[in-house]
């Protein structure tokens, strides 16, 4: 049971715009499916334990006893997964000490990192190497009503959600003809689709004819149109370097290259490949035609290196970016009428994490992504799987230079999303498929 939820949470990512409180704490649909299945889990557990007592006070012949209790035991084992990904939630509580604002603070380390660790410490319990791919059904699907939305927002069939309504930002973006989706902006649209496209590529292993893979692959035309429609042009430059990743991986790994085989050349290959993705970025964002977003971007990132150099240890705490923000600009008139609305987050990923879990929560992060990438790097196994996580990372980090990737809660889902999938087909000396 606890694993049919945990798919249902999964396919409920986008949920999380349906907001209400339970005793008073705020929540939302899909955190509330998530503590529903971990319960179910411990349930579950608790179940099989008291079974495993009382068979065993029964007269069974000791060996058969012995037999059963053991592989019991094994299928009982409670897996935590990378523990330096346990870091991200200590260095979250410390940053609540240094928030103003406690409440909000807490509410945003329960929503992007305790929820999203439940999501994951679930998933390596609930699903091994084999059903992996079962976890990419009820993403796809998901994948797919979003990138419907967005199309048909972009016809103008659907308009705003009712947390949209009479806001002043939505009707911006239909100005500039961009489509958000049911989410808080176009950039978060292309924020999900990207990373979510590529980790449901493993949809094709279902499919053995040449015709349904040919199906399957004309749906994917949905997420590229809502891309496309999203305009923005940090998800275009994460996709393009997502899909270099995916298929320069996985013809890799299908060649048995040495690249991929060596810890320190598939490093070097991943700093080669970021290093390009902020020549690119700045490419990019110098041909933009809205020049006004563009001085707002870097109005936000010298405050937040403002910011760094005041909290260089423990960072400002969690919910506290655009009120600090709003404090140390209040000589610059034009940033504080146009601009500061727009500083929710400070627009790059590697500075959110540094203001919001400190430069200790920072490093923990980079260890984790770059442990990442290094074990897969060096692992056997379903090729498609790996080249589909692989590429979703990249496009994380990628998209990270010019954007918040993570600081909202069906991104940080999807990141522990990702490891947890990066986890359960870890197998360092096994020969690739």
């Amino acid at each position: 049971m606890s694993r049919y939820l945990t798919l249902l949470a999964i396919f409920l990512l986008p949920a999380y715009i349906f907001r209400f409180s339970i005793l008073g704490i705020p929540t939302n649909v899909f955190e509330v499916v998530v503590g529903i299945s971990l319960l179910i889990f411990i349930i579950e557990k608790l179940i099989c334990h008291a079974e495993l007592v009382s068979a065993s006070k029964n007269e069974i012949p000791k060996q058969v006893r012995d037999d059963s209790a053991k592989n019991d035991n094994d299928k009982k084992k409670i897996a935590f997964g990378f523990w330096p990904t346990y870091l991200l939630l200590f260095f979250a509580l410390i940053s609540v000490a240094f928030s103003p604002d406690k409440a909000v603070a807490l509410g945003i380390a329960k929503g992007w990192f305790f929820i999203p660790a439940v999501l994951y410490f679930l998933i390596i319990n609930l699903f091994d190497k084999k059903t992996t791919r079962l976890l990419v059904i009820p993403l796809f699907i998901s994948l797919m009503l979003v990138s419907v939305w967005a199309i048909l927002q972009k016809l103008g069939v659907i308009t705003t959600l009712f947390y949209q309504v009479g806001d002043s930002g939505f009707l911006d973006y239909f100005a500039r003809f961009r489509a958000f989706g049911p989410f808080e902006s176009p950039n978060y649209l292309a924020m999900f689709i990207v990373p979510v496209g590529f980790l449901t590529l493993p949809i094709f292993s279902f499919f053995k004819k040449g015709i349904d893979k040919v199906l399957i692959a004309v749906f994917y035309l949905l997420p590229l149109c809502a891309l496309y429609t999203s305009r923005s042009l940090g998800g275009l430059i994460a996709f393009g370097f997502a899909l270099i990743c995916f298929l320069a991986f996985g013809l890799a790994k299908a060649y048995r290259a040495h690249l991929v085989n060596s810890g320190s050349k598939i490093t070097g290959w991943i700093v080669g490949l970021i290093l390009v993705a902020v020549a690119f970025a700045v490419i990019f964002s110098s041909i933009s035609n809205e020049t006004y977003s563009t001085h707002i971007r870097i109005d936000i990132y010298k405050y937040s290196l403002q910011l760094i150099e005041s909290y260089p240890i423990f960072g400002i705490g969690l919910g506290n970016f655009q009120s600090a923000v709003k404090s140390i600009s209040t000589s610059n008139s034009g940033f504080v009428t146009y601009g500061l609305s727009y500083a929710i987050h400070p627009q790059n990923l590697f500075l959110a994490l540094w203001l919001n879990i400190g430069f200790l929560g920072l490093i923990s992060f980079l260890y984790i992504v770059g442990s990442f990438f290094w074990n897969l790097g060096r692992r056997g196994g379903d090729i498609l799987i790996m080249a589909a996580v692989f590429a979703a990372m990249a496009s994380i980090v990628v998209h990270g230079l010019v954007d918040t990737t993570y600081f909202k809660n069906d991104l940080s889902a999807i990141f522990w999303l990702i490891l947890s999938i990066g986890f359960l087909i870890k197998k360092p000396n096994e020969n690739s498929n």
